[in-house]
């Protein structure tokens, strides 16, 4: 994830966390996106801290500098567990997920809507992919439909009230 635009750049279902994926995504995400400088923030877990990522990592092709959370920097990782919290509540949670190509399906469909269709408060109501590619947020527009929004909340709201709340 670009912390700058909360945009993701990258995911990869596996069957448990570990380095070799995760040198994978980055690597991904470098070769997509060349920047001259790649900031890693992590925490201190094993499928970030070891010889597989730091070979990667260190290597002369690769400008990846990895800072551990906590460590390295006084603040936190908590902007991807954020993120993490978003998919999983908001996209995940709500679906029936039997196996491991349900899942990539329902990523593959999500990614796209966090990342282009989602505005977001924090990006003054750009979305991830308006601020990655530096696109002016302007605020107004997104402001714009909060009342016809709401509106549109209390009436559905309204349909499913229990009998109780009549």
């Amino acid at each position: 994830m670009d912390h700058f635009s909360k945009y993701i750049i990258g995911y990869k279902v596996c069957k448990s966390s570990s380095g070799e994926a995760i040198k994978e995504l980055l690597h991904s995400a470098y070769e997509l996106h060349k920047p001259e400088k790649l900031q890693f923030l992590t925490d201190g877990g094993s499928e970030n801290v070891n010889t597989i990522v730091s070979n990667f990592i260190n290597s002369p092709d690769v400008p990846i500098e990895h800072i551990i959370a906590q460590k390295d920097v006084v603040f936190s990782n908590s902007m991807v567990e954020a993120l993490n919290k978003v998919i999983k509540h908001q996209f995940l949670f709500p679906q029936e997920i039997t196996n491991g190509i349900r899942l990539r399906s329902i990523l593959d469909e999500s990614v796209p809507i966090y990342n282009e269709i989602r505005p977001q408060m924090s990006l003054n109501g750009n979305t991830p992919e308006e601020s990655f590619h530096g696109i002016p947020s302007n605020f107004d527009t997104y402001k714009a439909g909060f009342v016809h929004q709401k509106q549109l909340r209390r009436i559905e709201n309204k349909k499913n009230r229990c009998k109780g709340c009549l």
